[in-house]
C-alpha cells in the first residue's frame, strides 16, 4: 500500500494532505463517486488514480459485485454502507494509510490514547466475558485465543487503553476523555467502510487518529450472521512501534 500511495503522490505531484483531501471530497458518498468518475473520464486524476488502484487491490475486492448483486433492497436502503462499490473501496484502503501517515507523531504523543475494537473480534464459541466500566466494555483476558484478548494486550503493551465499542456515543466520549486526560489519541479498529467514517469523525474533532482494518467485513451486516473477524496483528504492531523516522507531510 505505501508503494500505491507514494507511486501516486509522484505521478499527481501532491502532499499528502492534498490527496487525502481530495480523496475525502470526490469519495463524499456513492452518488458523489459516480458523478466524479464521469466527470474525470477518459484522463482525468481520478479516473488516473483507480486505473492505479485497480491495478494494485483488485484482489482484496473480488466479492464486492456478488455482494452487491445478492443484496436485498430493503438492506441497502437501511444501510447506506452495504452498497458501497468497488471504487469506493479502493479509496478508503488509501484513506485509512494516508490518515496514519499524517496523524501517527501526533497520536505517540497524546497525553491519553485509546483504542476502540469491534465486538466481531471475540471469540464466538464461548460466552464474552467484558464488562462495561465508565467509558465502555473491557476485556477481561478470560481466552487466550481471542483476538480481543490479544489485540488488547497489545495496545496495553504500548500504553493504549483498549475498549470494545459497544454502547458509547463517540462524540460525548471523547469529550469527556479530554477534559479528563487532556489531548486524546484514538486508534480504530473495524471493517474498512466503518473504520474511515470513523476517522473522518475524529479529524473533524481535531483528535488525532490512526486505524487498522480489519481483514475481512464479516459481521451480520454483509454477511446475515456472525462470523469471527480478524486483523493483522503485525501491522498493528508496527503502527504502534514506528520507526524513528515518522512520515512527514
Amino acid at each position: 500500500m505505501a508503494l500505491v500511495i507514494n507511486q501516486i503522490l509522484e505521478d499527481e505531484q501532491m502532499h499528502q494532505l492534498q490527496l487525502l483531501e481530495f480523496i475525502q471530497h470526490v469519495n463524499s458518498s456513492r452518488y458523489a463517486m459516480r458523478k466524479n468518475i464521469r466527470r474525470s473520464l477518459p484522463h482525468g486524476r481520478l479516473s488516473g488514480i483507480l486505473e492505479l488502484l485497480h491495478i494494485s487491490l483488485q484482489q482484496y475486492t473480488n466479492e464486492i459485485e456478488a455482494h452487491l448483486k445478492h443484496t436485498p433492497l430493503y438492506k441497502i436502503v437501511r444501510d447506506k454502507d452495504l452498497f458501497t462499490i468497488r471504487d469506493q473501496y479502493y479509496l478508503y484502503m488509501i484513506e485509512f494509510e494516508l490518515v496514519n501517515r499524517i496523524n501517527l507523531a501526533e497520536f505517540l504523543a497524546a497525553d491519553y490514547r485509546i483504542a476502540l475494537l469491534p465486538y466481531c473480534l471475540r471469540e464466538a464459541q464461548v460466552n464474552c466475558k467484558a464488562e462495561p466500566d465508565q467509558v465502555d466494555y473491557r476485556c477481561k483476558g478470560c481466552l487466550k485465543g481471542c483476538y480481543i484478548n490479544q489485540v488488547s494486550s497489545l495496545l496495553k503493551e504500548h500504553g493504549v487503553e483498549p475498549y470494545i465499542w459497544r454502547r458509547a456515543k463517540l462524540t460525548p466520549m471523547l469529550k469527556n476523555l479530554s477534559r479528563e486526560h487532556g489531548r486524546v489519541g484514538v486508534a480504530g479498529i473495524a471493517c474498512i467502510v466503518e473504520l474511515v467514517m470513523g476517522m473522518r469523525r475524529c479529524m473533524k474533532a481535531r483528535l488525532p487518529v490512526v486505524g487498522i482494518p480489519l481483514n475481512a467485513n464479516r459481521c451480520p451486516r454483509w454477511t446475515g450472521e456472525f462470523h469471527e473477524t480478524s486483523l493483522d496483528l503485525n501491522a498493528l504492531e508496527k503502527l504502534l512501534s514506528p520507526d524513528e523516522d515518522l512520515p512527514r507531510l
